[in-house]
């Protein structure tokens, strides 16, 4: 079966999230990470899933995990002024919530 491109993006942002956690955890000791990094991945791995059986239920859900990281690094990055990872990390999940609430308005239709 052919992955959407809502699903490869999915399942790229999952990764990165979860390799996020796993570094800061590694270079700094952050359990924090490691645990947040690790349940956002694997919410955003269930998304992939269920974005081709359940669309709306499966962007809902990415927007969901998209505004928390969103919220959450960027109130990092404005308190730390670092790009990365707070900055990069904001950017991607913003443009991810945008992506997820198009895939939520087209499906409403």
């Amino acid at each position: 079966m052919d992955m959407s491109t809502s699903q490869k993006l999915t399942l790229g942002y999952a990764a990165l999230v979860g390799v996020g956690g796993v570094m800061g955890y590694l270079k700094r000791g952050s359990t924090m990470s490691l645990v947040a990094g690790g349940l956002s991945a694997s919410a955003l791995s269930y998304v992939y899933t269920e974005l081709p059986k359940r669309p709306t239920f499966a962007s809902t859900l990415g927007l969901g995990v998209s505004a928390a990281l969103l919220g959450a690094m960027g109130y990092r990055f404005q308190k730390t002024g670092k790009i990365f990872p707070a900055g990069v990390v904001c950017l991607l999940s913003l443009g991810m919530a945008g992506g997820y609430l198009h895939g939520i308005l087209r499906s409403s239709h």
